[in-house]
């Protein structure tokens, strides 16, 4: 069974009643019907909470699979990072293909050699000239969680490719070689109540709310109903869309 998303629902749910408040006041006032002002009012709710249903899904989505793909990423760097020379020289051998070989430290596939710095640090001028010191005729490349701007700088001097986590991943996720199991996957999970309250971390909204809701009620007793209708609507607009703008 599918999990409820509440953050999704509630969010839905308040843009439709900042949507129902505003047309059925405006309509009330307008037309001095409540009948009008209700079926205007339950329209606005459906009709303006469905699109904040789409738009925030698509959002949350598309975060989802970000953020998904983001930790997948760090826990394979620091996979690499804690993993055996060995090991990591045998994973990017299959990655290289049946023609590449282990030849010491590195992977030759035709004539580039692979050298691999997974580390906790970025990789640095030392880890690049490490690489350059060594003797070999053909094409160089090191393989990496990271690196600085200076490594990178003089690897490029060298005629030495550097490959990151990013390419990395990508294309052991493509090839399905990446670890069934990192050695550490120690991240703390996100709890549910935890989840429901950053959803509700957007400061402006709240008090767009009500400040919205209180102008609209004195609409009601006031000789001036006008301004605290456009007012009101203008609150209630803008907590609507600060709620939803925030949506990451």
């Amino acid at each position: 069974m599918k999990r409820l998303n509440l953050p999704l629902v509630l969010d839905t749910v308040f843009v439709g009643i900042c949507a129902f408040l505003l047309f059925f006041t405006a309509v009330r006032f307008y037309t001095k019907s409540v009948a009008a002002a209700l079926v205007f009012g339950f329209t606005a709710l459906l009709l303006f909470g469905a699109l904040a249903y789409v738009y925030i899904s698509g959002k949350q989505n598309k975060k989802l699979l970000l953020s998904r793909d983001e930790k997948n990423k760090k826990l394979l760097a620091l996979h690499l990072s804690l993993s055996s020379d060995g090991y990591i020289r045998r994973l990017f051998k299959s990655l290289l293909g049946e023609d590449a070989k282990i030849s010491g430290r590195k992977v030759v596939l035709n004539d580039t050699a692979s050298f691999f710095c997974f580390k906790m640090e970025p990789l640095t001028e030392d880890d690049v000239a490490q690489v350059i010191k060594y003797r070999y005729e053909g094409k160089k490349r090191i393989y990496c969680a990271k690196s600085s701007r200076e490594a990178a700088a003089l690897a490029a001097n060298f005629l030495i490719e550097i490959v990151g986590i990013d390419s990395v991943y990508s294309s052991l996720k493509e090839k399905g070689l990446l670890p069934e199991k990192y050695v550490y996957e120690g991240a703390e999970k996100t709890g549910f109540f935890k989840k429901v309250k950053s959803r509700f971390n957007r400061r402006l909204a709240a008090p767009l709310f009500w400040s919205g809701i209180g102008l609209m009620a004195l609409s009601y007793f006031t000789f001036f109903p006008v301004y605290y209708i456009v007012s009101g609507s203008l609150l209630l607009i803008l907590s609507a869309v600060s709620l939803v703008t925030a949506q990451r």
